[in-house]
């Protein structure tokens, strides 16, 4: 019977962690309307996801339930210890984790079929890591989701994108739309290049640039 009570709660913990991201990465959450091979990509990259995620977790909010129960128990220094290796794991093994999903949600991008509203989800999930797959595929003028792409270095705030937005903006062959997503988040990263670029941009522009500052202007000041 005690050896129930200490292992429960590590295994309560332990459902609920595998349940979650059983629930949040399941297929069908991203394959509403699929077409041929889109099931089978995103099934693959799902559960490679799924998997990263959930070990991660399992240490991570296992250890929190070992720690508390140590605080419970008052004793704090192997607490204390705990905490600070459960930071550590947080962070770096963190970091680990989220570039070696990068790839796998991008994949999910590529291949869900969703409403708009919910496009780029898996740019947001991904963060920060997925930004040099977003930088190199933005130059692709066929790239599916090519707008929520360019949104979404916006959204993860992934500035070594600036090259490549620079490169879209300035391309007059390129439709008007995309070069005014890349306006707006090069005016959003705000930075000295940014803003020398905007600047530059708007001194004596032609008539179609004159309509990509006012359509990314536009862009800016709705949201």
């Amino acid at each position: 019977m005690k050896a129930i009570k200490r292992i429960l709660p590590y295994f309560l913990t332990s459902i609920l962690v595998i349940g979650f991201w059983k629930l949040w990465t399941g297929t069908d959450n991203y394959a509403w309307n699929p077409i041929g091979k889109e099931v089978l990509m995103l099934d693959i990259a799902l559960t490679t996801i799924f998997i990263y995620k959930t070990i991660f977790w399992l240490i991570l909010a296992n250890l929190i339930v070992f720690a508390i129960r140590l605080l419970i128990k008052k004793r704090f220094k192997i607490a204390g210890l705990i905490g600070v290796l459960t930071i550590l794991i947080y962070f770096i093994a963190g970091l680990y984790v989220d570039r070696k999903c990068a790839f796998h949600y991008y994949s999910v991008f590529h291949n869900q079929s969703v409403a708009e509203g919910f496009i780029d989800r898996p740019i947001k999930e991904a963060g920060y890591q997925i930004g040099p797959i977003l930088t190199e595929q933005i130059i692709d003028k066929e790239m599916k989701y090519r707008r929520y792409a360019i949104g979404g270095l916006k959204e993860i705030e992934y500035k070594p994108a600036t090259s490549a937005l620079i490169r879209i903006l300035i391309d007059s062959i390129e439709h008007i739309e995309f070069r005014a997503d890349a306006y707006e988040v090069l005016s959003f990263f705000d930075t000295d290049e940014t803003r020398k670029i905007i600047s530059d941009f708007k001194v004596q522009p032609d008539s179609i640039d004159k309509k990509v500052i006012e359509l990314g202007d536009y862009f800016i000041n709705s949201k």
